[in-house]
């Protein structure tokens, strides 16, 4: 085999699926195993596991290139979490938890738990404005969106799935110049998201601006010629474009005929005065 092309080192994960609870409580979870790998000779990889925090576990295994390649994948962005983000992410974690089962106090507590750790935490925040939207709080979610819309973070690429989400929070909210600028910039970060176009379409719709609503949903369909509902979305825009020129157009043929109404009553009105008749003598 040739070593110059199998070269194995740096870290790499097993992602291995775990059982929880017994019975109607019992859940399946997916779990990354971490480890520091490295090549040791053509047939040979040597696996050192590690912990929570990055470092060696001291289980160090030895096993074949092929069995090894089978099993792992490679982690280029492995990052050891800090003991603040492993404690938000528990806060965030419970918190879902209580959601699930809309315990909204309890979900809420350890949303603010989690900000207390971390104040610009794009997925704490992004929790509670949605937790308020669904308990119904509006201007507690609007003052959580705004700030959220202020952090930068947000828009970049590691938040990408955020992005969508977050512009339909805020036009759930009424918040629509806020949702139209955080389209902007999540396109400018992911233009090829045909998603985002499909959003400003909507938004638009909803002001029924047909023609900025048509321009955008053409750029989704640009962008994605195979969405379906994309194509649905235009033709429906269309619709309603076509019926607004038809309202146009029978006012404009109603005015003319009231002026033409109008200009026949004004010479019937007023005609001439009869003869009088001859008065006898």
């Amino acid at each position: 085999m040739d070593s110059a092309i199998k070269k194995i080192k740096g870290v790499f994960f097993e992602e291995t699926t775990i059982t929880l609870g017994t019975g109607h409580t019992k859940k399946t979870q997916h779990v990354k195993n971490y480890c520091r790998a490295e090549q040791l000779d053509d047939e040979l990889v040597q696996v050192t596991y590690l912990g929570n925090e990055g470092q060696p576990t001291g289980i160090v295994i030895k096993m074949s290139y092929d069995e090894f390649m089978s099993k792992y994948t490679f982690e280029p962005d492995y990052k050891v979490k800090t003991k603040e983000e492993r404690e938000t992410d528990k806060h965030i974690a419970l918190a879902k938890k209580h959601r699930s089962r809309r315990e909204f106090n309890s979900a809420e507590w350890e949303y603010n738990s989690a900000l207390k750790i971390d104040p610009d935490s794009i997925r704490a925040n992004f929790g509670v404005g949605t937790l308020y939207m669904e308990m119904g709080q509006v201007d507690k979610a609007k003052n959580v969106f705004q700030k959220l819309s202020r952090i930068e973070a947000i828009f970049e690429e590691e938040n990408k799935h955020i992005f969508n989400e977050f512009g339909i929070e805020l036009r759930k909210a009424n918040m629509v110049e806020e949702a139209l600028a955080n389209y902007m910039k999540a396109i400018e970060i992911s233009p090829g998201d045909e998603n985002l176009y499909f959003n400003v379409a909507r938004l638009y719709y909803d002001a029924k601006d047909w023609a900025n609503a048509l321009k955008w949903i053409e750029k989704s369909i640009s962008t994605n010629p195979h969405s379906r509902e994309a194509k649905q979305f235009e033709s429906l825009i269309r619709k309603e474009m076509l019926e607004q020129d038809g309202a146009r157009a029978r006012r404009e043929d109603g005015g003319d005929l009231s002026r033409k109404q109008a200009s026949a009553r004004g010479s019937s009105e007023m005609p001439d005065a009869p003869p009088r008749p001859l008065s006898k003598d």
